[in-house]
């Protein structure tokens, strides 16, 4: 059955996933919500990639207008025909830091082949995941796992979030960020009616109308945008990657597609929904060609459906599908508008800090529930603790002990949700393995 069997979740959801507009003002509002919250992947694909590869002018301009693109398509199909959940894609932050590793270590030609690398490696990631074998990480899934990965990315969003806040130093930009995201809890837990589920469309407008008439908005971004933008194929040429290059790639690739299946799981843990074995394969299949490969030749990052979907459903108890539907062909269709493309580069760190405070609170909490839904002892005591307090302070140590290290390892302790993961199934299924209970013990 293709369609998730939706069951009584976390949340009490105001729209479940299959669930039609119940008027023309819910349709409008929920899917204009939907495309505010796409500026958020914007904004990451502008100052991780955009600037870490120092692009300017035309090419900055030309970029930005794929990657609007890029989430909407993305976004798209992953919920036409995908995992199937209203959840936004949009630049994944382990390939995009790979890139910017990549340009850092071995120059601007070294970095812009970063872009053709994923194209092999997407095609390879799709071939494993129509053939099941990511799927096989399910059969290690536990909820000390889940649970595990939820708190890191609630705990590493939070840190993104203050920074962007303070990004401004203790001055009226930092206090305002942090009622902003005061402001989207309160709408989440006491609004009324409608306003309960549009707290971050709520964040978002206020912010951006705050600075503006503060006189703090960069309207330089939107002005330099060109007033329509076409994509461009290849932009960075047709080189072949070096093999080390393509390499580095794909297991990174491979480790973005299990964080996939993480935030996907944790997605359908909250509304209560069942994710068939062949959606699974499918959203692979579509991540490795869609989200990998066409991502590569567009020369935009490697995309993924994010983690902070989980704090977005939780905020705003919307799940329908339709709406995100809506906003992401809404998306497709801006992303030729360059001026549009300016306007979501241009968001205040301290509007999109305020946004990811509010979600990484929501996710926090979700994580020690997800946690709860087993018995702790010791054991698992320690295997989280561990796990969860070496992955943050790992990702918290100086460049200058990375850069000591093989470039692949370095990339990837320098990412809290994919060490979390490896360590707590490392200490949960091998180094600390529970013992098979046999009929003596039983009987004892």
């Amino acid at each position: 059955m293709e369609d998730p069997q939706e069951k009584e979740g976390l949340v009490q959801l105001e729209y479940g996933p299959n669930d039609p507009p119940r008027s023309n003002r819910d349709t409008f509002i929920y899917s204009l919500q939907w495309v505010l919250i796409m500026f958020y992947p914007v904004v990451w694909g502008y100052a991780i990639v955009g600037l870490g590869l120092e692009m300017s002018g035309d090419v900055l301009s030309a970029y930005m207008g794929r990657v609007v693109l890029m989430i909407g398509l993305a976004t798209l199909l992953q919920t036409v025909m995908g995992h199937r959940f209203a959840m936004v894609s949009g630049p994944n932050i382990i390939p995009s830091l790979a890139i910017v590793a990549a340009f850092t270590v071995g120059g601007a030609e070294y970095g812009f082949q970063s872009f053709n690398a994923y194209i092999f490696a997407g095609v390879i990631v799709a071939l494993l995941g129509a053939f099941g074998v990511i799927s096989l990480i399910g059969k290690v899934w536990t909820p000390l796992v889940l649970g595990s990965m939820i708190m890191m990315i609630g705990l590493a969003v939070s840190a993104d979030g203050m920074e962007l806040i303070a990004a401004y130093g203790p001055t009226w930009p930092y206090y305002f960020g942090i009622l902003l995201a005061l402001i989207c809890g309160w709408l989440s837990i006491r609004g009324r009616a409608i306003w309960a589920t549009i707290p971050v469309l709520v964040a978002i407008v206020l912010g951006y109308a705050g600075f503006m008439v503060m006189g703090e908005f960069n309207w330089e971004l939107v002005h330099q945008m060109p007033t329509f933008v076409t994509p461009e194929l290849f932009p960075f040429g047709l080189q072949m990657p070096p093999f080390d290059l393509i390499v580095t790639m794909t297991v990174v690739n491979i480790f973005a597609a299990i964080n996939l299946y993480g935030n996907v799981q944790g997605y359908a843990n909250i509304i209560q929904a069942d994710v068939p074995t062949a959606r699974e394969r499918r959203y692979f299949t579509l991540f490795g060609l869609l989200e990998g490969s066409l991502a590569g030749i567009l020369g935009v990052p490697s995309h993924v459906s994010y983690g902070e979907n989980l704090g977005f459903i939780l905020l705003t108890r919307v799940a329908a599908r339709l709406f995100i539907i809506i906003a992401s062909i809404a998306f497709i269709i801006l992303s030729f508008v360059g001026p549009m493309g300016g306007l979501m580069a241009a968001m205040p760190q301290p509007v999109a800090g305020a946004v990811l405070l509010g979600v990484a609170s929501t996710l926090i909490g979700l994580g020690a529930s997800t946690w709860h839904e087993r018995e702790f002892g010791t054991r698992e005591i320690f295997i989280v603790g561990f796990s969860v307090f070496f992955a943050l302070g790992s990702a918290q140590l100086p460049q200058s002990f990375f850069d000591q290290l093989p470039r692949l390892v370095g990339t990837l302790l320098n990412n809290p949700v994919i060490v979390v993961i490896i360590v707590v199934i490392l200490l949960e299924q091998i180094v600390f393995k529970e013992r098979q209970k046999t009929t003596k013990d039983i009987e004892t």
